[in-house]
């Protein structure tokens, strides 16, 4: 089960504000940490866990944002098996970027389903194969 970790896992709708072009994702990221979880996207996270299933977190979030995104993952509780991210120099559009993360968990899992709220990369997941559980809220801000 591949979880996207912005406005999927995190609601990040009343930070969505931070990002205003390229490298304004420092601020954002930074603050992200203190942002509170879609409750019914952890749930679904435990529940796919509780029931044996592969729980992968696959962000467009760059390397550089690892230690904020585990500990957040650990202060809300979210299991996770594997965690994906995009390269510190990777400047490429998120699907772009998710398309070849793909390809390296296909060498190990089969994913079934995705959660995501990013249009583009939800339409990835779909040519590819893979469930879709759509989590509203990509152009909504708190």
């Amino acid at each position: 089960m591949i979880f996207d970790m912005d406005g999927t896992l995190c609601d990040v709708r009343r930070i969505r504000h931070l990002i205003d072009g390229p490298g304004s994702f420092h601020a954002f990221h930074t603050a992200s940490v203190d942002c509170p979880p879609h409750a019914w996207v952890v749930d679904a996270a435990r529940a796919h866990h509780a029931a044996g299933r592969a729980v992968l977190v696959v962000t467009a979030r760059s390397a550089r944002y690892r230690h904020h995104t585990a500990w957040w993952l650990a202060l809300h509780g979210v299991p996770s098996e594997a965690m994906w991210m995009r390269g510190r120099q990777d400047h490429r559009p998120d699907y772009a970027v998710k398309r070849d993360i793909l390809a390296s968990i296909r060498r190990r899992y089969r994913p079934v389903m995705a959660y995501d709220d990013n249009p583009e990369v939800i339409r990835l997941w779909r040519e590819e194969g893979i469930g879709v559980e759509v989590v509203p809220g990509w152009d909504t801000t708190a």
